[in-house]
C-alpha cells in the first residue's frame, strides 16, 4: 500500500496497479480488499480465481462466473444505445418501455455510466 491508502499492487501476481486497472477492477466488481488486479492479470483472467488472501470460500467469489464484456462488447452496446435514444431512427419515448424493456432515464443512465467509464479509464477512447 502506498501512504495514501490507496493499493499499489496486483493481488494476483503482485505487479504494480495503474489508474485504469484499478478502474476496471472497481467496474468489474471486484471487493476492494484482496481483489485488485493490473492490466496482464484482468487480460488474462486471473481475477476469475480468488487471489491469495481470499477468505471465503471458492464458490462465493463473485468473480468467478461472470461475463466480462470487452472493449468490443461496450462498444456495440454504447452504439445501440446512441442509436436507440440520439439517432435518426430512435426509439419514441410513448413506446420506449415497450421495445427496451427499460424507461428512456435508465437507458440514459446506463449510457452515461458506460461513457464515464470511457474518459480515461479501461475504455478510454473507445467512445
Amino acid at each position: 500500500m502506498t501512504s495514501s491508502g490507496v493499493q499499489d499492487y496486483c493481488d494476483w501476481c503482485m505487479g504494480p496497479l495503474t489508474e485504469a486497472a484499478r478502474a476496471r477492477s472497481s467496474w468489474l466488481g471486484l471487493p476492494l480488499e484482496f481483489a485488485w488486479a493490473c492490466s496482464d492479470c484482468l487480460d488474462a483472467g486471473r481475477y476469475r480465481l480468488p487471489p491469495d488472501g481470499w477468505e471465503g470460500s471458492a464458490e462465493d467469489w463473485l468473480a468467478s462466473d461472470q461475463y466480462v464484456l470487452g472493449v468490443d462488447d461496450v462498444t456495440v452496446i454504447v452504439n445501440a444505445l446512441n442509436e436507440v435514444l440520439h439517432g435518426p431512427e430512435a426509439v419514441e419515448d410513448w413506446e420506449f418501455e415497450t421495445r427496451l424493456g427499460v424507461t428512456r432515464a435508465a437507458a440514459l443512465e446506463t449510457l452515461r455510466r458506460l461513457n464515464s467509464n470511457s474518459s480515461g479509464g479501461f475504455f478510454a477512447g473507445m467512445v
